[in-house]
């Protein structure tokens, strides 16, 4: 990997992680999480028309580009969505590292097959070690008796499988051009809508999909917002240059960022299993970069 590309995937990992923090507060304090990624969204796709229209960045082909980008932010959309639903089924301690194997294994697969990414040995060795970062996660102790494992199983697929369609479907319309901004800007309107589309089912149509919020609410889903620009507009650099098998596993990497900052904000339970955790990741990431 270059050693650009290298930067901007791990700007997006850590920029991800404390977007994923900011969400974990919404989740302690009880608040909405749909309004929060409405919020996200929106205000994200506000700021990348703005550059747009700035930066002028209009490629010939950029008809193509927003089709993948609108494909790829309203089946990420899809993915957030039946994530939700599942762990309305099955723990956060399960849902997690089970999504963050077999969604980098999908991607590889995908930017393989489909991309021709060609991997060096080392780098496969890196991929290996990163599979087993989310298995590290999994402890039990921590491990809660399951409302209904099977359903749960299930959406945590579909999502997975969203999810990592969503990245090869952004990976595939940056080839038409390099046009960050402009798929960044069709991804988040797709992702807006589909946050409406939940808004508007849990709380009807209307003022009432937003009146139920507070300051702390907007507060928090500006915060959402500006990590998730950055984060995504990082990802899409780095896919833009690099390997899509290689940014996602390294990207995939974030989830220990809002661990980290739990154990020092919330004074969430440590041990080794995370220490290792965080240790072999670094090493993971080290053999990928290579």
């Amino acid at each position: 990997m270059d050693q650009v590309t290298l930067i901007w995937t791990l700007a997006s990992t850590v920029l991800a992680g404390l977007a994923l923090f900011v969400q974990k507060v919404v989740a302690e304090e009880g608040r909405s999480s749909a309004f929060n990624g409405f919020l996200m969204y929106g205000v994200s796709g506000v700021f990348a028309f703005g550059a747009l229209l700035f930066l002028h960045e209009l490629p010939p082909q950029w008809p193509t580009i927003v089709f993948f980008g609108l494909m790829g932010g309203a089946v990420h959309g899809l993915g957030n969505f039946i994530r939700i639903e599942s762990l309305k089924y099955i723990d956060s301690v399960l849902f997690f590292p089970l999504n963050k194997i077999l969604g980098p294994l999908l991607v590889v697969i995908g930017g393989v097959a489909i991309f021709g990414d060609s991997l060096t040995l080392i780098q496969y060795v890196g991929i290996g070690l990163s599979v087993t970062v989310p298995l590290l996660l999994v402890s039990s102790v921590e491990h809660q008796r399951q409302k209904n494992l099977p359903l749960g199983l299930k959406f945590l697929l579909a999502s997975t499988i969203l999810t990592a369609a969503s990245m090869l479907l952004s990976k595939q319309g940056l080839l038409y051009g390099s046009a960050v901004l402009l798929m960044l800007c069709a991804s988040q309107i797709a992702g807006t809508l589909a946050s409406a589309a939940i808004l508007l089912k849990q709380h009807g149509a209307g003022f009432s999909m937003l009146t139920h919020a507070n300051r702390k609410d907007v507060y928090l889903g500006l915060l959402s917002a500006f990590f998730g620009f950055l984060s995504a507009y990082s990802l899409f650099e780095a896919l833009n240059t690099g390997f899509v098998s290689l940014v996602y596993v390294i990207q995939a990497h974030y989830i220990l960022i809002p661990i980290v900052l739990s154990v020092w904000w919330y004074r969430d339970h440590i041990n080794m299993r995370k220490f290792a955790a965080v240790v072999v990741s670094f090493l993971a990431i080290a053999l990928l970069a290579i």
